[in-house]
């Protein structure tokens, strides 16, 4: 029997590790599998008909809130054309309310491995919703799940599974409602690790909820990682970095340039909302920490923060935004609250008056506390910090203004109002012209000459072979050093200490620190 084992990715520089660990726990049974990954950036009709040509008798689907639309239209059509095709549904978007798609044979929910293997050993002679398992696999014992695949790894973004479950209760979350956390050995992950790298993989992002659940076993792996600096390749973890131990928050502090990335999830700052969505944050804490972490220069962290939360509306959501921007971040990603089908927020939905899309990725449209107008208000700003904060193009000025601008949230707002609407995308030169152009007439107490100068700062720092906008060129010296009207200082990667001064720099690209690979900067006597 002849079956195919389907991943259908957010993009093509990413793997798909769930069909990888299915095909290794039942690769021993006498079925002939093809490994098939696609992008959902490719035409549907084209996917199709790879799938159709491979003469399949059995073709079975790896299911998320952001494929499975496609993934639906796909199975639909495989079985017009071939009605007796068996199509198997699994993955984390899985659950009973699928029983109604008739062109659907068997639906696998929860851990996938087991329930997978006991379908192909009755040949397919099973219940469309395969009973739930009530054991779990052993991670140690489990094959290499990238084995096969080594040779196409190169420049590859992996993601790699270093337990299971987690001992939080997150209620938006799948995770919090599977509480048994399982861990592979750190001995097992940092020989499998060290596989990869050597393969010229670029990423490999963890996918354990909370990395640092278990204090040992993390640590262990983050010192072991640690020889694989200068290899072309970084780690990136989840992280509750207020609950993280000490001497491993000191071990990331002194670790190598660009080797690691942290995810910190905080949220919001609004207590009773914590409490609503079980989470228990200590926020003192996270801003201590995370302004430690970045005064090196040497790590890259992400914060999360989530809209139409309970109990959170407009003005409470700005508070959090404030406070959790004024952290320095080198990301912050503004998303909106995911309804997901067996959660707790899914149950609760009701209770806060929670209306929401009734297909992926299941997004909050009201709540009792924000309107579907204060959630526009959101999106203007997730507009705004994606395009301009979230590159690292502009971090000084933006650094700068943090301090000046009393409101970032109204700042982005409106910035994002105006990007949000065009029509046109901008190009790298466009959004310089328009960010100097918006900062100024914002705001006119801000000082131009600074403004600009950071502007020109900014493209020298990220930008080494390209002509610089027009309207931020300057004529360099004949001793091939620029000239800006201010005096700087660093921290970390980021500009501590500003005066209005004309100093002379030298810019060494061959030479490169930080995250951002900033070339070295030289302050000219």
């Amino acid at each position: 029997m002849k079956i195919a084992i389907i991943g259908i990715n957010s993009k093509y520089i990413h793997k798909n590790l769930a069909i990888y660990a299915l095909y290794s726990y039942v690769k021993d049974l006498n079925y002939d599998y093809d490994l098939l990954e696609f992008s959902i950036n490719e035409p549907i009709d084209k996917i199709f008909h790879k799938i159709n040509h491979g003469n399949y008798e059995a073709v079975c689907f790896a299911t998320y809130v952001w494929n499975k639309d496609m993934i639906l239209k796909l199975a639909q059509n495989l079985k017009v054309v071939k009605n007796n095709l068996k199509i198997v549904l699994g993955g984390p978007e899985i659950s009973e309310i699928y029983q109604k798609y008739e062109f659907i044979d068997h639906l696998i929910i929860g851990e996938g491995e087991i329930g997978f293997k006991k379908l192909l050993e009755m040949e397919f002679d099973y219940p469309k919703i395969l009973p739930r398992n009530t054991e779990y696999i052993d991670l140690d014992k489990q094959t290499f799940v990238y084995e096969k695949i080594l040779d196409q790894l190169e420049n590859k973004i992996i993601y790699y599974e270093g337990s299971r479950g987690c001992p939080f209760h997150c209620s938006y979350c799948l995770s919090g409602s599977d509480n048994i956390l399982r861990l592979k050995s750190a001995e097992k992950i940092l020989k499998e690790i060290s596989i990869l790298v050597d393969h010229g993989v670029k990423q490999i992002k963890f996918i354990d909820r909370t990395f640092n659940s278990n204090v040992d076993w993390s640590k262990s792996i983050v010192i072991g990682l640690l020889k694989h600096e200068n290899k072309g390749c970084n780690f990136h973890f989840e992280v509750s970095i207020d609950k993280m131990n000490d001497s491993l928050v000191e071990i990331l502090h002194n670790s190598p340039e660009k080797l690691f990335q942290l995810e910190i999830g905080i949220q919001t700052t609004n207590k009773e909302t914590l409490k609503a969505i079980n989470r228990n944050n200590d926020f003192n804490k996270i801003e201590e920490r995370v302004e430690y972490l970045l005064s090196k220069g040497n790590l890259h962290l992400h914060t999360d923060l989530i809209a139409g939360l309970p109990y959170e509306n407009l003005e409470s959501f700005k508070k959090s935004f404030n406070e959790i921007y004024a952290l320095k971040a080198q990301m912050l990603q503004v998303g909106f609250l995911k309804v997901i089908p067996n959660t707790i927020m899914f149950n609760d939905a009701k209770k806060y008056g929670i209306k929401y899309r009734n297909y992926p990725p299941y997004e909050v449209l009201e709540n009792y506390w924000l309107k579907s107008e204060d959630l526009l208000e959101i999106k203007y700003v997730e507009e705004g910090i994606d395009n301009f904060y979230n590159k690292k193009y502009f971090r000084q000025t933006f650094i700068y203004l943090m301090n000046i601008i009393k409101d970032n949230f109204e700042f982005y707002r409106n910035l994002g109002e105006i990007v949000f609407n065009k029509i046109n995308v901008l190009s790298l030169n466009d959004k310089y012209e328009f960010l100097y152009n918006f900062i100024l007439s914002y705001n006119s107490s801000i000082d131009i000459i600074v403004v600009r100068a950071l502007l020109q700062l900014d493209w020298l720092l990220t930008n080494k072979n390209k002509k610089m906008p027009y309207f931020l060129r300057f004529e360099k010296t004949a001793n091939d050093y620029i000239t800006l009207p201010l005096e700087i200082s660093f921290t970390g990667h980021d500009i501590s200490e500003l005066k209005v001064k004309e100093t002379n720099y030298i810019l060494n690209y061959e030479k490169v620190w930080s995250v951002y690979e900033y070339p070295i900067i030289i302050k000219v006597l």
